[in-house]
């Protein structure tokens, strides 16, 4: 059945910087709307792909080195693990739906031995902007699960096979041993206030090198990289239920006002709001 509010007011209905989020239906996509005119994202990464449907203004966002412009009717392309960023670029609005597909859902979804990924930022092809417009649909409107498989499906075996390659190697299996065992351990303590010199002295690194190395290999110094791990950790509590105070706390944030500014850069969204759509 039809969600009554998007019947009512239209996927935007209510936004103005934000995002709306419904919860992971096909293949293990999650599905999102956002509207932007002033809001900016922050270098950060998914450990999904991110294909976003653009509907009206342009979306301007750097993955990698490169510097992408997305217009209407186009799809921006983020493979997991790209450092990248967005904005709106022209137009009086930026409007585009999003699909969050893992990347182990993908690769089984289409058969493929090996791990798939997309070498531009924007693909320009009609037809597929609109069979993933319509499993976008389809999982917004909670059509069935057979349905919402099926087109899903049907998209991302028409993306892939249009556009797709071997996917690259990412920062996390590049960077040197030093590196990842940085980064496990601020995934691990990331709700501690960690310093430099703990981290290093664990990685037997010095922290002037470390700072270095870690910003080069990762692709974001150590404090952003915990920010974005604390983040996502969020997202999950939110997700299970418990209230944004606690889980601003249990994450590792001061207070809940700090924890909703840094949410929102990354995400779009407000913890609060980010959990009712998802109570939806």
């Amino acid at each position: 059945m039809s969600d009554p509010a998007v019947a009512a007011h239209g996927l935007y209905g209510g936004l103005r910087d934000g995002v709306r989020v419904w919860r992971q239906g096909a293949c293990g996509a999650m599905a999102t709307a956002a509207r932007f005119v002033r809001h900016r994202f922050r270098p950060h990464t998914h450990d999904t792909f991110m294909f976003g449907l653009i509907e009206s203004g342009a979306k301007e966002f750097q993955r990698g080195r490169a510097t992408y412009l997305a217009a209407p009717q186009s799809v921006s392309v983020v493979n997991p693990g790209d450092l990248h960023t967005g904005r709106r670029a022209a137009g009086a609005e930026l409007r585009y739906r999003a699909l969050y597909v893992p990347a182990d859902a993908m690769s089984q979804a289409l058969g493929a031995a090996a791990a798939v990924g997309f070498q531009s930022g924007v693909v320009q092809d009609s037809a597929v902007f609109r069979a993933m417009l319509r499993a976008h649909d389809a999982l917004v409107e909670g059509d069935s699960r057979l349905a919402c498989d099926g087109l899903m499906l049907a998209a991302l075996g028409l993306l892939a096979s249009r556009h797709g390659g071997a996917a690259a190697a990412g920062p996390a299996r590049e960077a040197r041993p030093e590196i990842r065992r940085a980064r496990a351990l601020i995934e691990d303590c990331h709700a501690q206030a960690l310093s430099v010199a703990e981290i290093a002295r664990e990685v037997a690194l010095s922290p002037y090198h470390l700072m270095r190395q870690f910003r080069s290999q990762v692709g974001m110094p150590m404090h952003a990289y915990q920010l974005q791990v604390r983040v996502e950790r969020a997202r999950r509590l939110l997700a299970a239920g418990q209230a944004p105070a606690d889980v601003a706390l249990s994450v590792g944030f001061a207070d809940q006002a700090h924890f909703s500014k840094r949410f929102k850069s990354l995400v779009g969204a407000s913890p609060a709001s980010y959990q009712r759509d998802l109570r939806r």
